[in-house]
């Protein structure tokens, strides 16, 4: 969760100025993940979904004013994790341990970040991370710019896409480990789908390859990993479908894709 912050400074602008250049008036994320994309963005309708219930039940609590475990212990996740199908917990809750409390944001597929020293290859003690806590001064920060956000819980697929709007897609990876409610996503499907709503609407989407007919325009070297000695990148990439409207815009304006 949360791993489009390291690049959102580059992805933003290209995003903002076809907000800008084109009037636009809804701006969408059908799998807004931790909203580090939508909390940057300037437009006048915001509409963030996902599937997962308890992530959006999570943002909604802190849109309206609640607030977050102080801590979150190994007893107490693993208590959430065993019972939470159970309704054991408030939805917000669940949300709370299950993306904040787990290693790189991967809901309970994570397993428990346990606070502690993070070493150098060489062993060397560098820093003290307290990942739970990182995580929720992260998400708390956020609040006061999702305040005006829509939240939706459902499938991509359902989405209402009004008139004159910018869909952004960060869909799961392919060939990448997934959550475990990503296991079955469909990537034909998926890919058919944004051919759809590229012939009305401006479509964008993070992915690390797409099909033929779709063009890069724009990728960068990125870390996968919180872990300082972890030094495995890929490369982030954003495309376009090349007979949709996003395609025709970028090709006849001059946008800074280069950053």
């Amino acid at each position: 969760m949360g791993s489009k912050s390291r690049i959102a400074k580059c992805i933003v602008p290209i995003l903002q100025k076809c907000i800008d250049d084109n009037g636009i008036n809804t701006y969408i994320e059908p799998f807004c993940g931790g909203c580090n994309i939508i909390d940057k963005i300037r437009c006048s309708n915001r509409i963030a979904n996902d599937v997962n219930p308890y992530l959006i039940a999570l943002f909604q609590h802190l849109q309206t004013g609640g607030e977050l475990p102080t801590e979150v212990s190994r007893t107490l996740y693993s208590k959430v994790r065993a019972e939470y199908k159970n309704n054991a917990y408030e939805p917000w809750f669940v949300g709370a341990v299950g993306f904040l409390a787990s290693y790189n944001g991967r809901w309970f597929d994570g397993g428990y970040a346990q606070p502690g020293w993070e070493k150098n290859k060489n062993g060397k003690p560098v820093r003290y991370r307290d990942y739970y806590q990182e995580a929720k001064k992260n998400i708390e920060s956020q609040t006061t710019l999702l305040k005006d956000v829509t939240f939706h819980c459902q499938d991509y697929k359902k989405c209402n896409i009004p008139d004159n709007s910018l869909i952004y897609c960060d869909p799961p990876y392919c060939n990448t480990k997934q959550f475990a409610n990503a296991m079955d996503f469909d990537y034909e499907i998926f890919w058919q789908q944004i051919r759809e709503w590229s012939i009305e609407h401006f479509v964008v989407t993070s992915e690390l390859n797409a099909p033929s007919d779709f063009e890069c325009i724009w990728e960068k070297e990125c870390s996968r990993s919180i872990k300082a000695n972890d030094k495995s990148i890929a490369v982030e990439k954003l495309f376009i479908y090349n007979k949709g409207k996003s395609f025709n815009y970028l090709h006849n304006t001059e946008v800074n894709t280069s950053s």
